[in-house]
């Protein structure tokens, strides 16, 4: 309730408050902090009310059903090798050798689009690309482009893109971390750091928070965006896969996710991820890898082994 309540606040307080009544953006930010905060409580399905699966029989009956239609490929390949100890060795990807219809995997930056990147090109041994095109990859022959869209715009191109694509991942993260995160990216980028490298000091951060022109009040205005244009993109809700950056990143239910996710993209004509029995070591070198939090930065004072949780409170891991 306090969560909901300082998002709230936030959110009233935002300079951009007129788009939409105010109860449909608290129904929204309500929406996407029970989705990305209920740990491993639920998991989500692509469906007409995307509702939550609570019950345990439900969720092992349609993750049977989506190894079941994993395992039937007959084009069968080997993209992971099972080490000693639970390691695995994950292959390179390479663009598809035939047209395939790209998804858009789609999230609020500081929500770990890097990670689940890399994760969804192990998962299907194909390149993924971003609306930049910035690996100059095309759309084409690959298996997922990453977006920020509405809060970026990539050189102004997202409309025309979007007429090649029918489906979408969208990874949701509380807004309470992925803002934080994204300071931690932008702060990165101004200093010329290497990205995913450093916390910012707690006194940048604090002039970012507090910031009115572009602080944490028009960040959490620019997720309640982000989650409504998602959520209302698609009447067909078979063509989208929410799914929750915590869940993805726990150590129980990120393997379960990540069969969700291999099985939804799977559904695209030339897509043929791993075999189910492998996407479990996948996840463990790509995300668990992955969502290490990097090291404090070294000359701030603020960063002492006594007072280090609640700084990393005020400012989480970077992802973006």
């Amino acid at each position: 309730q306090q969560l909901l309540q300082s998002l709230s606040l936030a959110s009233m307080s935002s300079q951009n408050q007129a788009r939409t009544p105010m109860g449909r953006r608290r129904a929204l930010l309500a929406a996407a902090l029970c989705f990305s905060a209920t740990g491993a409580a639920s998991l989500y399905r692509a469906s007409n009310s995307l509702l939550p699966i609570h019950d345990a029989d439900l969720l092992n009956t349609e993750l049977m059903s989506i190894s079941d239609s994993l395992l039937e490929s007959s084009s069968r390949r080997e993209l992971s090798i099972a080490l000693p100890h639970g390691g695995c060795q994950v292959t390179y990807a390479h663009k598809s050798e035939v047209d395939i219809a790209p998804t858009w995997q789609a999230s609020f930056p500081g929500s770990g689009a890097r990670m689940t990147w890399s994760l969804v090109e192990a998962l299907t041994g194909i390149r993924t690309n971003d609306d930049y095109n910035s690996h100059e990859r095309g759309y084409e022959r690959v298996v997922a482009v990453k977006t920020h869209y509405p809060v970026k715009d990539a050189r102004r191109r997202f409309k025309g893109l979007d007429e090649l694509f029918g489906r979408a991942m969208v990874i949701l993260r509380n807004p309470l971390s992925a803002i934080p995160s994204y300071f931690n990216l932008q702060y990165e980028h101004l200093h010329q750091l290497p990205n995913h490298s450093t916390r910012g000091p707690n006194e940048d951060w604090i002039m970012y928070r507090d910031n009115a022109e572009f602080g944490f009040s028009t960040q959490i205005s620019n997720y309640e965006k982000f989650v409504e244009y998602w959520m209302d993109k698609y009447e067909d809700r078979s063509n989208l896969l929410m799914v929750s950056y915590e869940d993805l990143t726990d150590n129980w239910l990120g393997p379960i996710v990540s069969t969700r996710i291999a099985g939804f993209l799977a559904e695209v004509d030339g897509v043929d991820p791993i075999a189910p029995e492998a996407i479990s070591c996948v996840w463990e070198t790509i995300v668990n890898y992955k969502k290490t939090a990097p090291p404090p930065v070294a000359d701030e004072g603020v960063y002492t082994e006594g007072n280090y949780q609640t700084v990393e409170a005020q400012a989480p891991p970077v992802g973006d």
